[in-house]
């Protein structure tokens, strides 16, 4: 009885110990975590079309110089410096069958970024691109969302 109480013990410690170490490396830090809890009006901005490709803490402005020379809506615009949450999802998209979308090109593309205000979880915009402008990087942690 008291080897089963001492092998319990060691597989608990050992837990603990292992599940500290990885939980430090698989955190995103303060904002971007936050993040995840918009995930549920992302998917509703595309209705529940396209894959999971990543989310990020930034203001729409770093994704607006991103875009280079185009008009963009007031509503994104206004938003340009406020706390957001960016979603993308892979898929086929136009800018008429997500909300609030909005397509620079004027055409379908393979990418929708759903641009979330963070503090209350309102819909700002959900842009639809080509590809991801190569200097946003989503955080892409959620294996089973993809």
């Amino acid at each position: 009885m008291k080897a089963k109480l001492v092998t319990v013990v060691a597989v608990a410690a050992l837990a603990a110990s292992l599940g500290g170490c990885t939980a430090s490396r698989n955190a995103l830090g303060t904002h971007d975590s936050a993040c995840f809890r918009v995930y549920p009006e992302a998917i509703s901005a595309v209705h529940r079309h396209g894959r999971f490709a990543g989310e990020r803490y930034l203001p729409p402005r770093a994704l607006i110089i991103e875009l280079h020379n185009v008009q963009v809506p007031d509503g994104l615009q206004d938003a340009a410096r406020v706390a957001t949450c960016l979603v993308a999802f892979r898929g086929r998209f136009t800018a008429s069958n997500v909300e609030r979308g909005w397509a620079p090109s004027g055409t379908a593309g393979q990418i929708a970024i759903v641009v979330i205000r963070q503090r209350d979880l309102v819909l700002v915009a959900t842009v639809v691109l080509g590809r991801i402008p190569p200097r946003l990087v989503f955080a892409h942690v959620f294996p089973r969302l993809h």
